[in-house]
């Protein structure tokens, strides 16, 4: 009897779809990205994703094949053949025409109706070192090194330099995000804050963006909120930027757990789940308290999450060390398809199924073999629980 109750447990597990929902990706040039060290990503034309990664251009097509190309393996690509400047791609964007910028540590490659153009001369930027590339509207935004911000706009290129009668208080610009609702461009900087630019039209004028009074400080990075407004966060504090100005509050490192946690990334789900990657896996905020958690016990292989992006499918892509992989969301639902990711490996697989001939289990034996099934089945339950939930 307790081996038929066992094998029951274990065919229960076995009916669990093994990580159809989560996909977790190592790094291979020839069959998958290029490498884990992912600096950039962004929507393709094509139902694709974009990689900038320390070791080339990754792409991961619509069908669901990666292809990715560098100096020493250079091919042609979905938006053309180019030559890379570096096998280091820091950054990387597509324009208004759909051409792909790809940003390098020694400069930047502009793509055309031509090809591909490199843009090295310092009569253009001012410092070849590429920080991040950003587009608004027709125009694009490029921040280079120490050297301040640098604009291209109908075959123009305007430098703003740091601390310049533009008002752009800082050297380097290390995010920058648009706010879809107010057409604004909020920019994050390594030392000096938040700045805006509230109009692109006219003369151009940087202004501080305030908290309680005061500029904001030790916050550095951005990222768009799709209902408008732009998150601004560092390694503790998430606040939001409104569509109207005003900073308010959204979540401190310690909304998300009774642990410290480091906050690491942010990304917004179309449904309005914040997706937080911290050093203790995946958090989803709701607005009010975390719904979702998920760990390396879910599948994404580590808790050290570094970047997060969810793409136009609705998928949220992972980036931890050594792996690159996405989770989908579920259709209609603000909520990730955790559904199918087992949590717990039942170490009754190697101790109740053995190959053919199968010895004799004494009652001692199968006591405790049923025991650790229970135990696995009750943990596995309890995770379940946890993902609806939260914690």
């Amino acid at each position: 009897m307790h081996r038929n109750l066992i094998l029951f447990i274990v065919a229960a597990f076995l009916l669990i779809p093994a990580s159809s929902a989560l996909y977790v990706e190592e790094p291979d040039f020839y069959t998958g990205i290029a490498s884990a060290g992912v600096k950039d990503i962004t929507n393709g034309l094509y139902g694709d994703v974009i990689f900038a990664t320390d070791y080339g251009i990754s792409i991961y097509t619509a069908n669901g094949t990666w292809y990715s190309v560098n100096p020493r393996h250079p091919g042609e690509t979905a938006y053309g053949e180019f030559v890379h400047l570096d096998a280091m791609v820091t950054a990387i964007a597509l324009d208004a025409g759909g051409y792909l910028w790809i940003g390098y540590p020694n400069g930047l490659q502009v793509g055309d109706e031509t090809g591909y153009r490199i843009i090295s001369d310092q009569a253009f930027l001012k410092n070849r070192n590429i920080n991040c590339i950003t587009r608004w509207g027709d125009e694009m935004w490029i921040a280079t090194g120490r050297a301040g911000l640098h604009r291209y706009h109908d075959g123009n290129w305007t430098w703003y330099k740091p601390f310049g009668p533009e008002g752009l208080e800082c050297h380097t610009v290390v995010s920058m995000a648009v706010d879809a609702a107010s057409d604004a461009l909020v920019i994050g900087s390594e030392k000096e804050g938040i700045q805006v630019i509230k109009n692109r039209s006219g003369e151009i004028c940087f202004e501080q963006v305030a908290y309680h009074g005061e500029p904001v400080r030790g916050i550095s990075d951005v990222r768009i909120n799709p209902f408008g407004g732009v998150y601004l966060f560092n390694h503790t504090t998430v606040l939001g930027y409104t569509p109207d100005g005003e900073v308010v509050p959204v979540l401190g490192a310690g909304n998300l757990s009774a642990f410290p946690v480091t906050i690491n990334d942010l990304a917004a789900t179309p449904g309005g789940m914040l997706l937080v990657a911290s050093t203790n896996g995946i958090y989803g905020w709701n607005g009010s308290s975390v719904t979702l958690h998920v760990t390396s016990g879910d599948g994404i292989r580590s808790n050290a999450v570094k970047k997060l992006f969810v793409d136009a499918s609705g998928r949220c892509w992972f980036v931890v060390p050594r792996n690159v992989g996405y989770i989908p969301l579920i259709a209609g639902s603000p909520s990730l398809d955790l559904s199918a990711v087992s949590t717990q490996t039942p170490e009754v697989l190697e101790t109740t199924l053995p190959r053919t001939p199968a010895p004799e289990v004494t009652p001692g034996e199968s006591q405790e073999v049923l025991e650790n099934a229970w135990a696995s089945l009750v943990g596995w339950f309890g995770s379940v629980v946890g993902r609806v939930s939260g914690e």
